[in-house]
């Protein structure tokens, strides 16, 4: 029974790993309002201004929670809610997006953990600026400690509320306390800020055939072994 649990773990695994960017659905990613923090009436701007280094390299930007919209093939239209992955891009919309990453998959644990036990804390612009923080910091920072005043990326200037409130989440990454309660969403493009989002936009097939492939594998596998 371990055994198989510990298959059908990997199956599963296998089938997340394979949504990657170049063959997983293409969603058109557009603002909600006239910038990327802003609802359609307009509302609702939950960020603040951080400056950062990142291997060396300063900014200054915003950091806070995305509103967007995501048009699939169909024409159907979702929003959805999204936190950037990549400090040093610029946010270019509207821009098509595919559904996967090619982050490590120690990274997309935290950042599970992050989206699992974090995301619903985000309350407004100080608990926002937090998440983006901590976001960035995970992204980049590798599998190394979760620090955000060294390693690769650096926090140099932000709000103590949001640096603190930050640091305590990434805090409870490290210590364990903050477990990954399953896969993230990430919505990637070239010239573009990746997207850790809330929720999956459109289906993703793929990962579902590969699924019911390596069950139908696993059960072939059994009855052999009951033969």
């Amino acid at each position: 029974m371990r055994g198989l649990k510990r298959m059908l773990a990997a199956v599963a695994a296998a089938a997340v790993m394979a949504v990657a960017p170049a063959g997983a659905a293409t969603v058109n990613v557009t603002m909600q309002g006239k910038n990327a923090f802003q609802d359609a009436k307009g509302q609702n701007a939950w960020y603040q201004t951080a400056s950062y280094s990142l291997n060396g390299i300063n900014r200054t930007a915003a950091a806070g929670l995305f509103r967007l919209s995501a048009t699939g093939a169909n024409g159907s239209v979702q929003d959805f809610l999204a936190f950037c992955l990549e400090p040093l891009e610029t946010l270019t919309l509207p821009r098509d997006h595919s559904v996967g990453s090619s982050l490590s998959a120690p990274i997309l644990d935290r950042l599970g953990a992050l989206m699992g036990n974090g995301f619903s804390l985000v309350t407004g612009a100080t608990s926002a600026a937090a998440f983006q923080l901590a976001a960035w910091e995970i992204a980049n920072e590798g599998s190394g400690k979760l620090d955000l005043s060294k390693g690769a990326f650096r926090i140099t200037s932000a709000t103590s509320a949001a640096r603190n409130l930050a640091q305590s989440w990434l805090n409870g990454i490290t210590s364990g306390q903050w477990a990954s309660s399953g896969p993230v969403t990430i919505l990637s493009a070239s010239g573009t800020q990746d997207l850790l989002t809330d929720i999956a936009p459109v289906p993703v097939p793929a990962a579902g055939v590969l699924l019911l492939g390596g069950l139908a594998g696993l059960g072939a596998i059994r009855r052999r072994r009951r033969g």
